[in-house]
C-alpha cells in the first residue's frame, strides 16, 4: 500500500467493522512476517467468522454462558493438546498465519465434539489469548478467573501421550473391493481382529454367508477378505 496511489486502508474502519481481534489476527494469517503480500480484505470475513465460533463453543443455543466441570474425553484432549503443540512449535518460529489456520481446525474439531468442557475451554482460551486477547480477556472473567491475571497465567503443559492413536478405521475389503470402515483397538492381535471383524453385521451381510478362504490383516493400514 503506498500514499501516492491512494491505496492505503485506515485501520480504524475494519476495528470498527469487525473489532480489533479480528483485525489482529487477518493481519498474522496473511503469511509469514518476513514476506510480502497482497492486502485483501475478502479473507478478513473468514477471521470473523472463525472468532464468533470460537465464542460460541462457550455459549448454548440462547447465546447464553455455558461450560461444565467434567472429566475431558481423549477426543478434546486431542484436540487441545494438538493446538497446544502447533502455536509453541509455531511461535518460535514466528510462523503466526499457520496457527491461525490450525486454531480454525481446533474449534471445529471441538465444535463437532460439542465441547462445553471448562478445562479444555480455559486451557484454549489461554493459548489464543495472544492472537485474541480481546475476546480471549472477556472469556477469561466469565471463566471465573480474576480479570487482568490472563496474561499471567502459566501456558498449558503439552502432553504427547494425548495423540498417541489407540483406535484405527480400517478400510475393509472383500476380494479387493473396498466395502466399508471398521474402527477397531490397535492394540489388538490378528485372531482378535478376525473375530471383530467376522462379528460385524454389516460384514455378515456382504459375506451372504460364504466363507473366508483367507483374511489379509496389515496392522494400522487395510483388512482385505477373501471369499
Amino acid at each position: 500500500m503506498s500514499k501516492s496511489k491512494y491505496n492505503v486502508v485506515n485501520p480504524d474502519v475494519l476495528i470498527e467493522q469487525y473489532g480489533a481481534d479480528t483485525f489482529r489476527m487477518y493481519e498474522m494469517f496473511l503469511g509469514p512476517l518476513e514476506q510480502s503480500k497482497p492486502w485483501n480484505t475478502n479473507g478478513i470475513e473468514g477471521v470473523f467468522k472463525f472468532l464468533r465460533k470460537f465464542w460460541r463453543l462457550f455459549h448454548n443455543d440462547a447465546w447464553e454462558f455455558s461450560v461444565v466441570d467434567a472429566e475431558p474425553s481423549k477426543a478434546e484432549l486431542k484436540a487441545l493438546h494438538k493446538i497446544i503443540k502447533k502455536v509453541q512449535d509455531d511461535v518460535e518460529r514466528f510462523s503466526f498465519n499457520t496457527s491461525v489456520s490450525s486454531f480454525m481446525i481446533a474449534v471445529n474439531e471441538l465444535t463437532d465434539l460439542k465441547c462445553k468442557n471448562r478445562h479444555i475451554l480455559q486451557d484454549l482460551v489461554i493459548v489464543l489469548s495472544s492472537y485474541a486477547p480481546h475476546v480471549c480477556e472477556e472469556l477469561w472473567s466469565l471463566l471465573g478467573n480474576e480479570a487482568g491475571t490472563l496474561s499471567y497465567a502459566a501456558y498449558p503443559v503439552f502432553n504427547a501421550d494425548y495423540l498417541v492413536e489407540d483406535e484405527f478405521a480400517y478400510p475393509i475389503s472383500i476380494n479387493g473391493k473396498m466395502k466399508m470402515n471398521l474402527n477397531l483397538a490397535l492394540t489388538l492381535d490378528e485372531p482378535q481382529v478376525r473375530e471383530a471383524v467376522l462379528s460385524n453385521t454389516q460384514i455378515q451381510g456382504y459375506l451372504e454367508g460364504k466363507e473366508p478362504k483367507k483374511i489379509i490383516f496389515v496392522k494400522g493400514k487395510i483388512i482385505n477378505i477373501v471369499v
